[in-house]
């Protein structure tokens, strides 16, 4: 019987984007059996998911060289696999293990969530003949699939990127927090939400500011998400409510209700690539402000599910924030009409359909 492998090494725990791509594959597979090769700590929570069983294969870590000895079993096997979050190196990994077992990887599917960048990067891709004749990449924006055609694949398919909104649509809900969801980066804007903190408590404003930002997060991205963090954190200002966890799945799709999502991202970043944080907040009805020119900023342009800015500055942030409470009621309808639309577009079927 025909079997779906996802590598994942980095997948520990149920929280987050990993985790989430995999449940909603899961939940829509209808007969495929899908092994997941992940983190060893996420074996008792993967056997929790629909249609998702842990691959206990071997010695698994994060280290490369575990998922190094997974590529070359599958590209080995007969069944398709699919690695997850894949750039030059996993196309490299791909190229190499058909050299050495002698098989042509046309089961392989690489997903590509952005545009290869970097001169490793493009080296890598340069140096994979062998996965880009033969295996599939799967992206989820034109962008990226005319990026990878351009460096030489041959086999590029889009499908959008998977992800289940509520059971039962939306409705529209009174206003009740401004949320960064998500843990927050400098990349998504971290710099504006501090000083928009810093503005809001010069002006003696109360709006509850919801925002997931730890110092252990901030470790692991760098200096100066260390020094963004304290800054917001001695902001002063007395509607923030800081988190220094990241919440359970049932928590992280509840704080969307009746909130104003802020997603005020870098461009160069996010001009092509799908944000999941601002997709589920349509899909659970949610409006967002958004940086014009950026896929989320595309998303809340297309429904009028909230505000966008040209001009990326704290300034420009509260003034959006302001022009969506004036008309709350307005754009929380139309975020909900979008939940229904996108939740359709978004079916993971669409992709397993392209992988399977």
């Amino acid at each position: 019987m025909k079997r779906l492998l996802i590598i994942e090494p980095n997948l520990r725990t149920l929280g987050g984007h990993y985790a989430e791509f995999v449940r909603a594959l899961g939940m829509r597979a209808e007969g495929l059996p899908i092994d997941v090769f992940a983190h060893p700590d996420a074996d008792g929570l993967l056997g929790e998911m629909p249609g998702v069983s842990p691959c206990r294969d071997g010695l698994r870590s994060v280290a490369p060289l575990t998922e190094w000895r997974m590529i070359r079993r599958a590209v080995a096997g007969e069944n398709p696999f699919l690695v997850l979050t894949a750039d030059g190196r996993h196309a490299a990994a791909v190229s190499l293990a058909a050299a050495l077992t002698g098989r042509t990887p046309d089961n392989a599917r690489l997903y590509f969530h952005w545009i290869p960048s970097g001169l490793q990067d493009t080296v890598l891709h340069r140096l994979s003949t062998s996965t880009r004749k033969h295996a599939v990449a799967v992206v989820p924006t034109e962008a990226i699939a005319q990026a990878l055609r351009e460096a030489g694949w041959r086999r590029v398919t889009q499908a959008p990127y998977p992800a289940i909104g509520p059971v039962d649509p939306p409705t529209p809900l009174p206003f009740a927090r401004v949320l960064v969801a998500g843990a927050a980066r400098a990349n998504k804007g971290l710099d504006l939400v501090v000083g928009l903190a810093e503005r809001w408590a010069r002006e003696g404003r109360s709006i509850p500011l919801q925002v997931q930002a730890s110092t252990k997060h901030a470790l692991r991205h760098g200096r100066r998400e260390v020094a963004l963090v304290e800054a917001l954190l001695a902001s002063g200002y007395g509607g923030l409510m800081a988190d220094d966890r990241a919440p359970e799945r049932a928590e992280y799709s509840a704080r969307f209700r009746g909130s104003l999502v802020l997603a005020p991202y870098e461009r160069e970043r996010f001009a092509h690539a799908v944000s999941g944080v601002v997709l589920d907040a349509l899909l659970n009805g949610a409006p967002v402000v958004a940086t014009r020119g950026t896929w989320p900023g595309s998303q809340v342009e297309r429904f009028g599910a909230g505000v966008t800015i040209g001009e990326r500055t704290p300034e420009a942030l509260s003034d959006a924030i302001d022009t969506v409470l004036a008309d709350w009621s307005a754009y929380a309808e139309r975020a909900c009409l979008a939940a229904i639309t996108l939740a359709r577009e978004h079916d993971p079927r669409h992709l397993l359909a392209r992988i399977s």
